[in-house]
């Protein structure tokens, strides 16, 4: 088993907490017009508002979709390192979680970026709308993706049982909640997923800082190597008193 500093965990942990901050910065200078809003909501929301203000809280937020990156790598690697079920889970939930963070990308921003920038620009706004509707699509179908790098990040804490309650009971919770968002969204509570797994990631976010989550150590362990020329060298001093 490989050893991993503990000082990457408390990096991890900043990394996380910073994507926490830089979504919710960047969602609060956004504006996008939801479903119910239709195309009226293309006038008020894309026609009517402010493109630089918008897209500089959408770079805010990609930012901060690239720190997630780096903290679901340490996560696989220091979950999943006690069991074959562990592994498995791990390297599944790191793989959702790079694909959830690549949909968001290749999607989701550009997207919204298009509708806003060509609603001022003189498209219509039925193909505005249109366009806005796939950024909305592509953030729904996008949960199932989170969620599964949830269940993965969970499950692999249980098989290891390392901070079983919050990691894993909660982060299944957290893993329900975002696979019934999209259906929720007949009743306006499509963000619950989302609210609830910031919850659990702010708390996967102190457990990283406090080293609390998987194998991580203060110090390294010491190398095979170092054990028998150790052991080699008490030999030798025993020997030569003798």
């Amino acid at each position: 088993m490989s050893h991993i500093p503990l000082r990457l965990g408390r990096i991890a942990g900043a990394l996380a907490l910073a994507h926490v901050a830089l979504i919710f910065a960047g969602i609060s200078l956004q504006q996008g017009p939801l479903f119910a809003d239709g195309a009226q909501g293309i006038e008020d929301q894309y026609v009517q508002g402010d493109l630089a203000r918008t897209f500089s809280g959408g770079l805010l937020e990609a930012f901060g979709f690239v720190l997630l990156v780096p903290v679901l790598v340490l996560l696989a690697r220091l979950l999943g390192r006690r069991s074959e079920e562990g592994r498995w889970a791990s390297r599944s939930g790191l793989l959702c979680g790079i694909a959830y963070v690549a949909v968001v990308f290749a999607v989701g921003f550009p997207a919204g970026a298009a509708a806003m920038y060509g609603a001022q620009n003189g498209l219509d706004a039925d193909t505005a709308f249109a366009l806005n509707n796939i950024r909305l699509f592509a953030h729904f179908l996008s949960m199932f993706l989170l969620a599964g790098s949830t269940a993965g990040i969970a499950l692999a804490a249980i098989a290891d049982r390392t901070n079983v309650k919050w990691v894993g009971g909660f982060g299944l919770v957290t893993t329900v909640a975002l696979v019934a968002s999209p259906p929720l969204t007949v009743v306006q509570w499509q963000d619950i997923g989302s609210f609830v797994w910031i919850v659990w990631f702010v708390g996967v976010a102190v457990q990283l800082l406090r080293g609390r989550i998987g194998a991580a150590t203060s110090e390294p362990a010491p190398s095979a190597e170092t054990v028998n020329s150790t052991g080699s060298g008490a030999e030798a001093a025993l020997l030569g008193h003798s």
